[in-house]
């Protein structure tokens, strides 16, 4: 093993980055914000023909720079009538970097899946779904401080770090599957739950030729609702755990939903709620419906052993989501479920 004197800062972030990123995903606390990476079974399950969605989160400011933008579109295909059969493609793509190293990981899959009702009503449905794509990481080991760029004088960052590193990259493949389950009783009251295993492969991330270092596979198990309390008011309560190698992650909360017009066919809505992620943060998260779009805002606030230094600073998150349907084609109230 290397011998390195570092930075107190930059020891920090490599701890961070190599034990809470490399052995684990990206997480979001919007997690239903987006639905093709909390289980790729989603692609193309919406209420219309396309949806897009992108997200962007900041974590732990006060630390270092933690930054993660994903993206995704996805649609249905051969969905001819709310009571036949139908399929879905997508794509999505994510980068996260974090630390004073830049250590950042990009990715890109495509998803596939197939939808079956199981009723004659078509208000039961069961989707099966397939990803795969390719992933980069990468490091900037020239910002690495050791023990030989110290003298007499102190730090002289132009003496050499005495340090020979031979990737600098990592591209790897990437495959999983997920299953989705979806009932509506009626227009106010949907219940969903799923389960995906992804990074089934297990690809191997390390930097050095003559290491392995497999990305653990990780298994989710989510779920949800959607009810009606009040003609104007729904509530959307959903829980997620991940497991991932020897990591776990337990997220529960609901947003309620404020309906600002009485007119059936206006969807404008207003959200606020909350999500507790075990041992680690309390989520206060608010969403806003208008025309087709969905805008939603959460701020973790950090109450894990890091609480000394981040100060409760979390992560502040901001998603948007549009999905609509195709010219000429009218709005159509499929058995969908609400996130």
């Amino acid at each position: 093993m290397m011998r390195c004197v570092w930075r107190p800062v930059v020891l920090v972030m490599f701890c961070l980055t190599f034990f809470k990123v490399q052995a684990q995903d990206i997480h979001f606390s919007q997690y239903n914000q987006q639905p093709l990476f909390l289980n790729p079974a989603f692609a193309g399950v919406n209420g219309g023909d396309y949806r897009v969605a992108a997200t962007y989160r900041s974590q732990w400011a006060g630390l270092g720079k933690f930054n993660t933008i994903a993206a995704s579109a996805d649609m249905a295909v051969l969905k001819r009538t709310k009571k036949s059969n139908y399929g879905g493609v997508g794509i999505s793509f994510f980068n996260d970097r974090a630390g004073d190293l830049s250590f950042s990981t990009t990715q890109v899959n495509i998803h596939l899946t197939y939808t079956v009702l199981l009723n004659n009503k078509g208000s039961q449905t069961l989707t099966t779904g397939l990803v795969g794509g390719f992933g980069q990481r990468s490091i900037d080991f020239s910002k690495i401080t050791t023990d030989s760029q110290f003298g007499d004088q102190g730090f002289d960052p132009n003496n050499p770090t005495g340090e020979n590193f031979t990737n600098s990259r990592k591209l790897y493949a990437d495959v999983g599957a997920g299953m989705l389950w979806s009932y509506t009783a009626n227009k106010n009251n949907n219940y969903y739950a799923g389960v995906a295993v992804t990074h089934v492969n297990q690809p191997n991330l390390s930097f050095m030729d003559d290491r392995t270092e497999k990305l653990y596979m990780k298994v989710t198990v989510h779920g949800g609702g959607y009810f009606k309390l009040t003609r104007m008011v729904h509530l959307l309560p959903s829980f997620m755990y991940l497991n991932q190698g020897p990591h776990n992650q337990f997220n529960l909360g609901s947003l309620v939903k404020f309906r600002m017009s009485s007119i059936p066919t206006n969807n404008t809505a207003f959200y606020v709620g909350g999500y507790y992620r075990l041992k680690d943060a309390l989520i206060l998260a608010t969403r806003f419906d208008i025309a087709g779009f969905n805008l939603g805002f959460s701020y973790d606030l950090n109450v894990s052993k890091l609480t000394k230094a981040t100060k409760l600073n979390g992560g502040p998150e901001i998603s948007l989501i549009y999905a609509g349907n195709f010219k000429n084609k009218k709005n159509r109230t499929d058995y969908c479920p609400v996130l």
